[in-house]
Formats: structure tokens, C-alpha cells, sequence
């Protein structure tokens, strides 16, 4: 019988977990099932409870996760506060650009599981406020200390979150896209 490499584990890990949050993302949590996740991730059933006891685990391991918004705060490279604040005001409209919604909806956990978490367990709800502390500690981040005022990075985050769910709740109504560009117009007003 063949011995995997030591990595393999964390390997075959990792990819139930992007896997996980791409069907997340796309049916919610109670629209996958365990044979799915493995399935989409080339993983056996028994792999799967090699690495977690149950799907809510699995779920709170995407939720604790890697989240895009958090990684575009991060990737951040100016070098003077007034820049890093300008960044993060083109990150936050950005994300709420209604030609982005597809992309973003797909990609952010953070929006996209909102109401599953919502109905999920207290360690998933620790693991999302953790995610969201993370993410207004990003948009406060200068080279010289915090730039952005607390409240304001609070704000900020609920209008980008806010304003995507809304936009995509209407589909191809415009109102969602006037809700969406309403969202970005004060965005760029608290992060100025």
C-alpha cells in the first residue's frame, strides 16, 4: 500500500475547503450535501471524516477561512496613509460596483453566506464576527497606526456587504444597481 507524503493531509484539506465555499457560495449550506462537497473536491467520503466530524465543521473552516474582500484590504502596497485609505475606498467601491456583482457575490463568503450563518451553530458565528473584525481592522490599517475611524470602517463594511446583497437580491432591476452605486457614493464619503 502506497504512503501519501506528509503534506497530502493538508492538501486534501485545503481543497475540501475551496471546494466547500465555491458550493457554499453558489447553493447555501443546506443545498450541499457531504457526497457533493467530496465529490467537487476528488475526495472520498472517508477522507472527509479524516479531516472534519460533520459538515458544520467544514462549514466553519470556510467561514474562518481566506475571504477575497479581507485579501484585496490586505494587498494594499501604498506607502503613505492618505494612499492607503484612497486603496481602501477603491477596494470597498470596487466590490460594490454593480458590474461586479457576479464576480463578487461568487467569490465572497462574507455576503454570500450571511443568512447561513445566520442560522449555523455559535462556533460559525464566531468564526463570521472574527472575519468581520479582521475586515474593519484591514480598512482602519495605515502605515502610521489606524487612518480610518472605527465607526466608519463598521459603516463602510455593512454598506458594501449591505448594498451587494441588495443588488443581487433584485437580479436585473435596476433598483438594486441605484441601491449598489448609493452604497459606493457613501462609502467613498466615510473613507475620505
Amino acid at each position: 500500500m502506497a504512503r501519501y507524503k506528509p503534506e497530502h493531509k493538508d492538501v486534501s484539506k485545503q481543497r475540501l475547503i475551496e471546494a466547500a465555499a465555491g458550493l457554499f457560495r453558489r447553493a447555501g449550506y443546506h443545498g450541499i450535501g457531504i457526497n457533493d462537497l467530496c465529490a467537487a473536491a476528488g475526495l472520498t467520503r472517508g477522507a472527509f471524516y479524516g479531516h472534519f466530524e460533520a459538515k458544520s465543521d467544514l462549514f466553519s473552516a470556510v467561514i474562518s477561512g481566506s475571504h477575497d474582500f479581507i485579501n484585496r484590504l490586505r494587498a494594499r502596497t501604498a506607502r503613505s496613509d492618505k494612499q492607503l485609505k484612497k486603496e481602501a475606498a477603491r477596494v470597498a467601491t470596487d466590490y460594490l460596483d454593480p458590474k461586479n456583482r457576479q464576480p463578487v457575490i461568487g467569490g465572497c463568503s462574507i455576503a454570500s453566506l450571511a443568512m447561513d450563518v445566520v442560522r449555523s451553530e455559535s462556533d460559525v458565528k464566531s468564526a463570521y464576527a472574527d472575519a468581520v473584525r479582521t475586515i474593519v481592522a484591514e480598512f482602519r490599517r495605515g502605515e502610521s497606526g489606524e487612518v480610518i475611524d472605527h465607526q466608519a470602517a463598521r459603516a463602510a463594511l455593512a454598506l458594501c456587504v449591505g448594498g451587494l446583497l441588495i443588488d443581487n437580491a433584485c437580479g436585473e432591476d435596476p433598483e438594486g444597481s441605484a441601491v449598489a452605486r448609493a452604497a459606493q457614493a457613501e462609502v467613498r464619503r466615510l473613507l475620505a
